[in-house]
């Protein structure tokens, strides 16, 4: 069960459809978006409209250009992603690439909005659902800080 919690968190983050099928045209305009590298902190987070256990801000978030890595309550997930700069809000599509048994291949759809050194994620895990905002009623919502 703790695994499973974890896992919903890691996509999250970046938590987190459809990257098999990505296109030139979105790597290209991957470049548009927000510059995310770094390390950051969760500061806060819901699934469904209930705020996440406490023990997952105690995690290690990491973004790369193509990558995230969330390191926590004992696991690691590596999960790819890419950003479409062009949709409003900013849409994100994630893949497990490594994480616990039976969840790699896992794809999130979401959004994204990355103002100054915050970064706010709100995802689902149907590809068809993705959100239209961050209020974390349905789905995941995570806000991430740049750790300095």
């Amino acid at each position: 069960m703790k695994t499973i919690a974890t896992f919903a968190l890691a996509l999250g983050v970046l938590g987190f459809a459809g990257l098999a099928g990505r296109t030139e045209d979105k790597k290209k305009d991957a470049g548009d978006g927000p510059k995310l590298d770094g390390k950051y902190t969760l500061v806060s987070g819901k699934k469904n409209g209930v705020a996440i256990d406490e023990e997952a801000k105690k995690g290690k978030y990491t973004f790369t250009a193509d990558k995230i890595t969330i390191e926590g309550m004992g696991v690691k997930f590596v999960m790819s992603y890419t950003i479409d700069p062009k949709a409003t809000p900013m849409a994100i599509d994630m893949e497990i690439l490594e994480g616990p048994e039976g969840t790699k291949g896992s794809k999130a759809a979401g959004i994204i909005e990355a103002k100054e050194d915050t970064v706010k994620l709100a995802y689902t895990m149907e590809k068809d659902k993705r959100p239209k905002g961050f209020d974390g009623k349905e789905g995941f919502h995570f806000e991430l800080k740049k750790a300095k």
